[in-house]
């Protein structure tokens, strides 16, 4: 079994340019790497994935991790010369992971998107009202920028509701019992479609990294042709070694797409 795994992966590496559009990769920023050999560990561990390009996005919240937008540049530049003297084939760029809040758009007065793109990348809390989260993306789309909504099935804003069974045999697994459910309040994700929005998901979700539950509404957004980018949301080495539900979503319908194909900044 493990080496039809590893026949696969190398398949895919041969067919597949992946993209991380998602990974705390940068040394001592927020709750990724401590140190610069563990990026660079990542950083190889992500490459030998197949991975030829990866979006650094560190996380922005108040009051946790506040590192400026020129410090994230500099440590991107810095990681990158030391990916080149070390021979690793992997292209980083700059982003953010910003934290939906009161202080969100304030720290957009100076952004940093991904990359040459549009895309401001925005975590969700759970605990966020509805009108709050269409208020603040409105107002990043009426600045020029396009809110990228990171890993949306990881909240409970877009969760689908665990469906009851009356069999009294529980450990059945009956084609009913597995479908996947619409989400509590589609209206918030038909807003945010509207408006022009990405949605990113993690990897990971369509594993059950993050349980059964986020497993069933990454399942319902993939099947509703939601996401628009995926990414590992990796923060440290051991992270990036699920790489089986990497080879299940390439072998599905619809490949990752490639960064050449989103709108940059005019």
């Amino acid at each position: 079994m493990l080496f039809f795994f590893f026949l696969i992966l190398n398949y895919l590496k041969l067919v597949v340019s992946l993209i991380d559009f998602h990974c705390h990769l940068l040394p001592n920023i927020d709750d990724g790497p401590d140190r610069m050999d563990e990026s660079v560990a990542m950083a190889a561990a992500l490459r030998d994935a197949g991975f030829t390009t990866v979006y650094c996005t560190p996380h922005l919240i108040k009051g946790s991790f506040e590192a400026d937008t020129q410090t994230v540049r500099t440590a991107v530049s810095i990681l990158q010369t030391r990916l080149i003297a070390e021979n690793i084939d992997l292209e980083i760029l700059p982003g953010r992971e910003y934290y939906l809040d009161e202080f969100l758009l304030n720290y957009l007065k100076d952004p940093l998107p991904l990359g040459q793109t549009r895309y401001i990348m925005v975590e969700i809390p759970s605990h966020s009202s509805i009108e709050f989260v269409k208020e603040t993306c409105f107002r990043i789309k009426c600045s020029g920028f396009i809110p990228m909504i990171a890993h949306p099935e990881r909240c409970s804003l877009f969760a689908t509701p665990q469906k009851q069974t009356s069999s009294w045999f529980r450990f059945s697994t009956s084609r009913k019992n597995n479908a996947v459910s619409k989400p509590e309040d589609p209206l918030i994700l038909d807003y945010l479609k509207d408006l022009g929005c990405a949605f990113q998901g993690n990897i990971g979700s369509f594993d059950a990294r993050y349980g059964p539950e986020v497993r069933r509404t990454a399942n319902y957004l993939k099947q509703k042709e939601v996401f628009t980018h995926f990414g590992t949301d990796a923060h440290t080495l051991r992270g990036i070694k699920y790489l089986g539900a990497v080879i299940k979503l390439e072998r599905e319908e619809r490949p990752l797409k490639r960064a050449k194909r989103y709108p940059k900044k005019t």
